[in-house]
């Protein structure tokens, strides 16, 4: 049983990543009627929080139930430290290597980290 428990979290949370990866490319797409520089700066910035968000999902939800508590406290500390240190990472990468424009890639940073307030209103158990 604990076993479909984390298969059951694990297929909510993709689907939640899925869905930002939808807003993602719309902000691609919007971004594009201004200019190129900034449609890649909003993608990056979206990509960030999602790859992060990713990760973070893929290690919390390896395991679940009472007998795995521990497990699971330890998987979500390590899958959450991760998250912090990639999302550092990956920002420090984009504003140094990449050509980005600071301010699309900080509001397309912004507006996923956002959607994921309002994305598990779409995401309901089944």
């Amino acid at each position: 049983m604990s076993e479909s428990l984390a298969k059951k979290g694990r297929k909510q949370a993709y689907k939640m990543v899925l869905l930002q990866l939808g807003i993602s490319a719309a902000l691609v797409l919007i971004g594009l009627l201004i200019s190129w520089q900034v449609s890649m700066s909003l993608g990056v910035g979206s990509l960030i929080v999602i790859v992060a968000h990713f990760v973070f999902a893929t290690i919390v939800f390896r395991k679940s139930g009472a007998q795995a508590a521990e497990a699971v406290q330890k998987a979500f500390k390590i899958g959450e430290s991760l998250k912090i240190l990639l999302t550092i990472g990956l920002l420090i990468f984009a504003f140094t290597v990449l050509p980005v424009h600071p301010p699309s890639l900080l509001i397309g940073y912004v507006i996923i980290v956002l959607s994921q307030w309002f994305v598990p209103l779409i995401v309901k158990s089944s």
